[in-house]
């Protein structure tokens, strides 16, 4: 009689515990991470990033559009190069859950190489 109050749970647990965090999730090949950027109270996973831009992905948020500028705090390693520090960008690109940005101003006093 009250079949629909029953749920049945299908859905697989896909992402990452808090205590698993990206790096145990990289080796099983879902999610490749660079580092993060913070703003607006939400973390999101730098999938690439370079001198001049970044990508974030997944990008599953309505928060920015293409043209708007932010600003940030980003904390990024690859090698010997690191980037941490606040920074302002512009969003270039926002596409298939993916958001690519270039930097307007960069944390060069913490920029090591």
């Amino acid at each position: 009689m009250f079949d629909f109050l029953k749920s049945a749970s299908t859905k697989k647990n896909s992402g990452p515990t808090k205590a698993q965090g990206f790096r145990s999730v990289t080796a099983k090949g879902k999610i490749e991470s660079r580092g993060s950027v913070k703003f607006d109270s939400f973390t999101f996973n730098v999938k690439e990033f370079n001198k001049k831009g970044f990508v974030l992905d997944p990008f599953d948020k309505d928060l920015l559009i293409k043209g708007q500028k932010f600003r940030f705090e980003i904390q990024v390693e690859r090698g010997d190069f690191k980037m941490n520090g606040s920074a302002e960008a512009i969003v270039t690109r926002v596409q298939d859950n993916m958001l690519a940005a270039v930097f307007t101003s960069k944390p060069y006093d913490r920029v090591e190489e």
